[in-house]
């Protein structure tokens, strides 16, 4: 990635300690995912049907909490609140899931875990509307992109730090530790996001007085929300999608450890993906900017396939792990250049358009848990399922997406009704006795 990106978006108030925020959240997220599926089968013992249930919960839930917060983000409850609430009750939830005993208290334990969910779509609603809201748009989707490439970092210190921790900690003890580790993250993105809160605001006083003088000399930023039916195919391709994705989350820890016992396995599988993210980032945003997004993520989809082939046949440790290189692909196109995609079609509204993106991909997610359930036990065989989703999804964007269509013809739209009015405005200004004599006559 071009590192000019890197010094504009980092340079630009709030970016390095929102780049703070994101890198740690992605270290957080990488020490418990890959032994979330673990402690649930060693530990508390729930089968695959309860492990089912247990992330169907999270996700239903997850889906209708994200869409509310993102509604209410914009504008009608401060974001920081809802952070801090939010990591309060993720926290709790960590905890629970230590000392959980039964499915029961995992299930509770899954109920409550959703409000974690709140701060990703939160931290890059305030990147797009507070960092780089003045940027063009090619320039958006890098700076997105180059600050989602901090959550790879994050990542791959949070892999090798979950492999250590695995090897010389109790589950239950790291649990604690990552509910801790929430805690602390959220407080301090809670006071990050109240003070861009306020600047946001400030700022936004600043651009409608500079928009009346914009528009009184002829010139205006148009900032356009796409109508919802132009979103249901995108949207419909990225569900599928993240249903490949959301596949590999639940099940190549319980795979991988089915077929090497060693628990560190998954981990690394993880750090190696994370790693490569670092280039394939940077990759997918330049790519992005050239070819367009729809494209660019096709194209990462197709690369998933090949993975998710590779995953299916294959018992070679380094032909595994060479795999995930590929998977680094069409991560970037999925967690990096969707997220910019769906906030440009919402584009007058940061905070619904992450959530929307979260959303989606929670919806997703229950495509990748439950399409599992076809086939029996943790037979790696079940990947034979996301490589079909990550060809269908790629045949969606680019046979039925028409949002660039949708989009042109709005603002075709919009340009005729603005000749109209300044020629009406031309022609009262010409003939100033018209308009009032035509109102006496009509009276």
């Amino acid at each position: 990635m071009n590192l000019s990106i890197w010094k504009r978006v980092l340079s630009e108030k709030f970016g390095l300690p929102l780049g703070l925020c994101i890198l740690l959240q992605g270290v957080l997220m990488a020490v418990f995912l890959p032994i979330m599926p673990i402690i649930l089968t060693e530990k508390i013992g729930l089968d695959k049907n309860e492990i089912t249930i247990f992330f169907l919960i999270n996700t239903l839930l997850g889906i209708v909490v994200t869409l509310a917060t993102g509604y209410l983000s914009d504008g009608k409850v401060a974001r920081h609140k809802l952070i801090l609430g939010g990591g309060i009750l993720a926290s709790l939830a960590y905890v629970l899931i230590a000392v959980a005993t039964t499915p029961v208290h995992a299930y509770i334990a899954s109920v409550i875990a959703v409000a974690g969910g709140l701060l990703f779509p939160q931290l890059f609603a305030v990147v797009r509307s507070g960092v780089v809201a003045d940027w063009d748009h090619e320039s958006q989707v890098m700076g997105i992109t180059a600050l989602r490439t901090l959550f790879s970092l994050g990542f791959i210190i949070g892999t090798a730090l979950s492999s250590w921790l695995v090897s010389v900690l109790d589950f239950r003890v790291i649990f604690v530790g990552i509910g801790v580790g929430f805690l602390l993250l959220s407080i301090f993105s809670a006071f990050i996001l109240y003070r861009i809160d306020l600047y946001i605001a400030q700022r936004g006083q600043q651009t409608a007085q500079a928009d009346a003088q914009s528009q009184a000399d002829g010139k205006r930023n148009v900032l356009i929300s796409l109508p919802m039916y132009a979103l249901i195919v995108p949207l419909l391709a990225l569900i599928v999608l993240r249903g490949a994705d959301g596949t590999r989350g639940v099940y190549l820890s319980l795979v991988m450890f089915q077929i090497f016992h060693d628990a560190s396995v998954a981990p690394l599988m993880f750090g190696i993906t994370a790693a490569a993210e670092l280039v394939t980032m940077g990759l997918a945003g330049y790519a992005s900017s050239k070819i367009g997004e729809k494209t660019t993520i096709a194209l990462g989809a197709l690369t998933g396939a090949v993975y998710f082939v590779i995953l299916s046949f294959t018992q070679s440790l380094p032909l595994l792990y060479f795999a995930h290189v590929l998977y680094a692909v069409f991560v970037a196109v999925l967690l990096g250049v969707a997220m910019a995609y769906v906030q440009g079609m919402l584009a007058d509204r940061a905070g619904l358009g992450g959530s929307l993106y979260v959303a989606v991909f929670n919806t997703g997610s229950l495509v990748g848990i439950l399409s599992p359930l076809l086939t029996a036990g943790y037979d790696q065989k079940v990947f034979v399922i996301p490589a079909i989703l990550c060809v269908v999804g790629a045949a969606l964007l680019m046979v039925g997406d028409r949002t660039a269509q949708i989009r042109k013809r709005l603002l075709e739209s919009m340009t005729v009704q603005e000749v109209a009015r300044e020629a009406v405005q031309e022609e009262s200004a010409l003939l100033p006795g018209v308009a009032p004599a035509i109102k006496a006559n009509g009276d």
